[in-house]
């Protein structure tokens, strides 16, 4: 083999540098290994993140599955009652208008696949806030663009009216035949995953509006019947496979539990006795999942005590003392247990209350979905077996017709245990079940609030419509003990 000249060196090298010389500036500005611009799948893992990330000690202070004695009876009522309202806010918009932004994306690009969670998460987000607020910006809002920066009000029923029919449309619009969703973390990219997920969640607010089952313009009885009469065309669940979860993982650095390292959790939490009587009452072994011993050994039920919620705080800290705090897992493990945004535990509940409410035929009975509900809520803590087959003999537990709406939200709210956002809040507050201990650390002249107060920031800068939204719903007193049109 010849060796190359110095000559021939010297010709490629200034072959190179006129070729480089030939390159813009503005070439060398683009990082290869980042992405240029936004893609629907990059968005969408960003709105999962969103939805699916999730703190629910909130929550779970709000439903006294828990007591937090370092600020008042839990950090919610807290919060409501000295007016910060930092429980919730108008920051679904900001997901929404990501989702929209995919939309609009996919739509463009042709990848249709996409279309379907769009509709998805626009229900599932605007439902969020009508259930805390009552009257929100609906059909006027996302459009800044087109120069609406102070959007009208919608009722509560007319936004209910038009996201179930959205979810209607995403059903229709999930097909796996349209090619896989990238960029999918929660179900691996399978749209025949979110159509159950869609399904159970539209079931979940049809129950929601339960007070309103005679209410000719929304059908709830109706289209409850019509989803789970046709499993062909409206799939659901079919057991904890399916859950609508956020898997927990030590690899990623932002993908542990959320409440991972919550010095609070471990130092100023303790189980609420209220909730803790309830598990003791049935001898429910789901307790020694969730919760440490206060005095003697684990998995005896005499070990395990709560704090009572509606105590001074001063009384319950001194209380905590001899009480239960939550599990170490919960705030020592990063990986914990996965976070679920809905179960199929909750979807059998839901069809267990609609037949125990005539609502529906033909689906099975009220007690198999019913007993559906309970052995899942138990298979996602590791309970089977005959643990299982005690539980459901136990007096308070087997299903009774006589009873069966009062077991249902029971069991509901055991199940939603640290998972679910605030949905066992809400389903307290339509049901009344279980019964909330107030007093003293109750504050709000020891009443549990009923919703959160509309975002300071959307008084100063939509002053009008807001302020006719709360006239119109709350005679113009914008509080925490309003009663929405939901729950009326």
């Amino acid at each position: 083999m010849k060796k190359l000249t110095v000559k021939y060196i010297a010709g490629f090298l200034m072959g190179v540098c006129l070729l480089v010389s030939c390159k813009k500036y503005s070439d060398f500005q683009t990082n290869p290994n980042l992405p240029a611009s936004a893609t629907p799948a990059l968005l969408l893992t960003n709105i999962c993140y969103s939805i699916f990330y999730y703190d629910n000690t909130q929550a779970a202070f709000a439903s006294r599955h828990l007591t937090y004695y370092e600020r008042g009876n839990s950090a919610v009522d807290y919060s409501w009652n000295q007016g910060t309202n930092d429980n919730y806010s108008f920051d679904n918009y900001n997901v929404l208008r990501q989702v929209m932004q995919m939309d609009a994306i996919a739509n463009q690009s042709g990848q249709s696949q996409y279309l379907g969670l769009t509709k998805f998460f626009r229900a599932l987000l605007f439902s969020q806030m009508t259930e805390v607020y009552g009257d929100i910006p609906y059909t006027a809002a996302l459009q800044a663009a087109s120069g609406e920066y102070k959007p009208a009000y919608n009722t509560q029923e007319s936004v209910y009216k038009a996201i179930l029919q959205e979810l209607d449309e995403a059903n229709t619009l999930l097909d796996d035949g349209k090619g896989r969703i990238n960029g999918d973390i929660i179900y691996d990219g399978k749209a025949s995953q979110w159509k159950k997920l869609v399904n159970a969640f539209r079931l979940r607010l049809l129950v929601h509006l339960s007070k309103k089952e005679t209410n000719t313009n929304l059908n709830i009885k109706t289209q409850f019947q019509t989803i789970v009469s046709d499993p062909a065309k409206y799939p659901l669940f079919s057991g904890n496979a399916d859950n609508a979860q956020m898997v927990f993982n030590t690899t990623a650095p932002d993908n542990y539990y959320p409440d991972y390292g919550y010095l609070s959790l471990a130092t100023a939490v303790s189980m609420e006795k209220g909730f803790v009587k309830i598990l003791k009452d049935r001898s429910d072994p789901r307790l020694f999942q969730i919760a440490e011993p206060a005095n003697g050994p684990a998995g005896v039920f005499s070990s395990y005590e709560g704090v009572d919620a509606g105590l001074t705080v001063a009384n319950q800290q001194t209380a905590s003392s001899n009480a239960s705090r939550i599990k170490a897992r919960y705030h020592n493990d990063k990986v914990n247990e996965p976070w679920v945004l809905m179960g199929y535990a909750e979807q059998e509940f839901l069809i267990a209350e609609a037949i125990a409410r005539n609502w529906i035929t033909g689906a099975g009975t009220a007690q198999s979905h019913y007993t559906n509900g309970i052995t899942a809520s138990m298979n996602f803590y590791g309970i089977s077996g005959t643990d299982v087959t005690t539980y459901l003999n136990d007096p308070l537990v087997t299903y009774s017709a006589g009873t069966a709406l009062n077991q249902v939200a029971v069991q509901k709210y055991i199940a939603l245990f640290m998972n679910s956002g605030w949905e066992p809040f809400l389903e307290q507050r339509r049901t009344g079940i279980p019964v909330l201990s107030v007093g003293p650390g109750t504050v709000n002249n020891m009443l549990v609030p009923k919703r959160w107060m509309y975002p300071q920031t959307e008084k100063d800068n939509n002053a009008a419509n807001v302020s006719q939204a709360i006239q119109t719903q709350y005679s113009g007193n914008d509080n925490v003990n309003g009663v929405m049109w939901l729950i009326q």
